[in-house]
């Protein structure tokens, strides 16, 4: 296991949008099935719409009023995840001291992470078919491209 640089802080999302990324987490609460609530947790969530940002290109979205869903902490059981919000804060400001200010790459990563939610719910809540299936048609088409 590597160390967590990201350990003492805590990953928060939008107060506006913690309810509804609750309903797709088995570990809010939500006692459905994987159809309906894909997430295991709500940081596999965040972490998804981390990656949907970059993939889509989307700018960081700064945000006031948040919630703390997790500390930060739970990236140590993952530390892949800590390599890539590195690499993309890396690929995008080219400059690699600037990952010694780990505050300022985990803001930078929840911004993204901001950017992508509404994208997320927006596949999540489709009429037309069941949460996972709309966000797993998401990631194919990704995928193939």
């Amino acid at each position: 296991m590597s160390d967590n640089p990201f350990a003492s802080y805590y990953i928060a999302v939008p107060s506006k949008y913690s309810d509804d990324i609750k309903k797709y987490c088995r570990t809010a609460g939500n006692k459905v099935t994987y159809e309906y609530s894909p997430f295991e947790r709500q940081i596999d969530f965040w972490y998804f719409a981390f990656l949907l940002a970059v993939k889509k290109g989307l700018a960081p979205v700064a945000e006031s009023d948040t919630t703390n869903i997790t500390p930060a902490s739970i990236f140590s059981g993952d530390s892949y995840r800590i390599t890539h919000i590195q690499m993309v804060y890396l690929g995008v400001h080219q400059d690699l001291s600037e990952l010694a200010a780990h505050k300022k790459v985990l803001d930078y990563a929840s911004d993204l992470a901001n950017a992508g939610i509404p994208y997320v719910l927006q596949l999540l809540n489709d009429p037309e078919d069941l949460p996972l299936w709309s966000l797993l048609e998401q990631i194919e088409a990704n995928i193939s491209r």
